[in-house]
């Protein structure tokens, strides 16, 4: 206890008669990069919640239910969506009726029927508006026009990756050159039909990668276009949106008990694509973070081995009078974990009442939508630990190398 006194003793004397202004820019520097610690792996984090958020909003829902393998579409679909709506913790189920198209936009000033135009091949979906609406957010993203109704038969929504304009992100020859609502396009069907429709609306979801490649029209109007009555009541995929106190194995649990023939899936399933980019987010956060720690300890190994370089005679003669090693090498070793405990919680005010509102009310605007901050407990454990980590190495490594000198060449300098 003695021993741990006087250690103590030493790094107190030393802080404080030390130069304020150093002391000041040490903990300054270790603030931020406490904070920065924080900062980028919260970023990223907040970037995987917001793609994985714009799958369940625009494209999955929380579960999907698909035909069972040996099926092309759902049958009954109606009592199927009665029957699953009476599960505890669902808040909405729509079925999409799934075909393609080959649309062309302003066909009739064509010179010859080998003439392109502006036109492509894209998902068309029929929907019940009603009902796609406590599912999806595709409503709450129109930025011309208005949505589906219930009724509408010659009128479609399409994504803005495919009516193109200035709001297209994707190469304006790869999308319908400019539509706008009011316009007409004509549609050819896998199975020959061929109608026009009104462009009633067109949204961007800001998921890039499908959903603003989607045209919407009503499940009648689409079962009208496959040729059967019987289409009324089938249905290519259902999804079901979830409730925020019920997990998804909770629900897919309680609608297989229903019997039904289908697979049901989570959504998560489904993102395959955005999967590999979260996996590879991780894996720069790593590298970041990695960085980070590296850049924090090398700071304070400069700070505590200029510190003992200086005070090297004052370890001699410390030695000379009789003071252990091990009580140096502490001394020198609090000093660097009182640095990094204070970067830690000057870093850590920093970030929690100056950062992380700021981008709660101001996310970042980016092509795959508002991002803001997501702190994992992990990240906040990781950050603490590494640092403090850090500072033991950038505390011992120094001052061990200045003590296993004689106490005559430390006092000397020789």
């Amino acid at each position: 206890m003695g021993s741990l006194k006087l250690a103590l003793f030493l790094a107190f004397k030393s802080i404080i008669k030390g130069n304020r202004w150093a002391l000041v820019l040490i903990i300054l520097v270790m603030s931020l990069s406490f904070a920065n610690l924080l900062l980028t792996p919260s970023i990223l984090s907040g970037v995987t919640n917001t793609l994985n958020r714009q799958q369940i909003d625009t494209l999955y829902g929380n579960i999907v239910i698909d035909p069972p393998p040996t099926e092309h579409y759902l049958s009954h679909v109606s009592l199927i969506e009665k029957r699953v709506e009476q599960i505890p913790g669902i808040t909405g189920v729509s079925t999409h009726l799934n075909s393609s198209a080959f649309m062309e936009y302003q066909w009739k000033e064509k010179d010859s029927p080998s003439d392109k135009g502006d036109s492509g091949t894209w998902s068309v979906i029929g929907i019940d508006p009603a009902r796609e609406a406590n599912v999806t957010t595709i409503h709450e993203h129109i930025i011309q026009g208005s949505y589906l109704d219930q009724n509408d038969r010659d009128e479609i929504v399409l994504g803005v990756e495919i009516a193109g304009g200035d709001r297209a992100q994707t190469a304006e020859f790869l999308t319908l050159q400019g539509v706008k609502v009011g316009d007409e396009v004509r549609l050819t069907f896998p199975n020959g039909v061929q109608r026009e429709y009104r462009v009633k609306g067109i949204f961007q979801a800001k998921e890039m990668t499908q959903a603003d490649r989607l045209a919407f029209v009503t499940k009648r109007e689409m079962a009208s276009v496959l040729g059967r009555q019987v289409y009324n009541d089938r249905a290519s995929q259902i999804l079901v949106r979830t409730g925020p106190a019920f997990t998804e194995n909770q629900i897919i649990q309680e609608i297989n008990s229903l019997g039904i023939d289908a697979e049901v899936r989570s959504w998560s399933e489904y993102g395959g694509a955005m999967g590999g980019i979260v996996s590879s987010f991780d894996v720069i956060t790593s590298l970041i973070g990695t960085i980070g720690l590296v850049v924090a300890g090398i700071v304070l190994f400069i700070v505590i081995y200029i510190n003992v370089i200086n005070k090297r005679r004052q370890i001699g003669i410390l030695r000379a009078i009789g003071i252990k090693r091990d009580v140096i090498i502490g001394s020198y070793l609090t000093q660097a974990i009182f640095y990094a405990v204070l970067g830690i919680v000057f870093g850590g005010l920093i970030f929690g009442y100056g950062i992380q509102p700021y981008f709660e009310f101001h996310p970042l605007d980016l092509p795959l939508g508002q991002v803001s901050l997501s702190v994992r407990a992990l990240t906040i454990s990781s950050a603490v630990l590494g640092l403090l980590i850090a500072a033991v190495l950038a505390g011992l490594i120094p001052v061990i190398s200045i003590t296993r000198q004689r106490i005559i060449q430390a006092i000397w300098g020789n």
